[in-house]
């Protein structure tokens, strides 16, 4: 299992830390999710034989939640 950690400056509240676990909770092999508004942070518990960085970046930006770099 690996850990990611994305920054996201569209978290704002509890509502969009709980949309953005609920998006990525959907992609296949992730298994733990935390968003906090008050770092802008998203950490990821993932399994990287069965989803990829790019695929949960993606999910976050679907979501209406791009990561920045």
């Amino acid at each position: 299992m690996s850990t990611y950690t994305f920054r996201v400056e569209e978290i704002h509240c509890g509502g969009c830390e709980k949309a953005i676990r609920n998006a990525l909770t959907r992609v296949n092999g992730v298994r733990d999710v935390t968003a906090d508004s008050d770092t802008n942070q998203v950490t990821v518990s993932y399994h990287q034989s069965q989803t990829s960085i790019e695929e949960i970046g993606e999910r976050l930006a679907t979501a209406g939640y791009p990561a920045v770099s």
